[in-house]
């Protein structure tokens, strides 16, 4: 299955989405904020990003750019 990386600062929606993921046997990193995620996916690249918008600091557009 995918590697999967959920980035949302709310802590119930991205566990929310993890869950479902995890449940669907793919392999799911997560984080709270897009400054998180990049050194995540630094460490282990992501086949999917799925990422809240709007975020403090990051938001989601510029962590996609980014990465």
């Amino acid at each position: 299955m995918a590697r999967i990386l959920v980035i949302d600062d709310e802590a119930p929606i991205r566990e929310l989405i993890c869950f479902a993921l995890d449940s669907s046997g793919h392999q799911v990193a997560d984080a709270a904020s897009g400054e998180e995620a990049m050194k995540i996916n630094r460490a282990a690249p992501a086949d999917v990003i799925i990422t809240d918008i709007a975020m403090p600091q990051t938001d989601g557009i510029e962590v996609i750019k980014i990465l």
